[in-house]
């Protein structure tokens, strides 16, 4: 065994491998950090996302709850009016609150879609 000839790489091959690797796992790492931005972006705006839809569901549910609240006020003022004339007016002042509240709970909702909007005022 002997006659096995000795094969070396040379220098120039190995520093070349060498610096490919370096080049290649330099690559990947920037890879691989974009790709973590990426999915931490992407976390934040589902967080926000959910946020926002909680909160919008609260306000309304709030709405609703005042809505039926101001529903069995007037029909407990309704059902202690004594003449046509006290119910007509019940019902006119009834209507005017309700009209006024639903177009704030509109005006409320609207500024809350607009906040959750991705691109809205208040997102990107």
């Amino acid at each position: 065994m002997a006659d096995t000839p000795k094969l070396d790489v040379p220098p120039e091959l190995r520093t070349l491998a060498e610096q490919g690797v370096g080049q290649a796992r330099a690559a990947m790492d920037g890879f691989l950090n974009a790709a973590h931005k990426v999915l931490d972006d992407a976390s934040r705006q589902v967080d926000s996302a959910q946020g926002n839809a909680r909160e919008i569901g609260r306000t309304t549910l709030d709405f609703a709850e005042a809505n039926i609240a101001a529903g069995f006020d007037f029909a407990s003022r309704l059902a202690k009016a004594t003449t046509l004339d006290e119910w007509t007016r019940l019902h006119a002042d009834y209507v005017k609150e309700q009209a006024s509240r639903l177009a704030e709970q509109a005006k409320a909702l609207g500024q809350h879609a607009s906040a959750a909007a991705p691109f809205g005022k208040g997102g990107k």
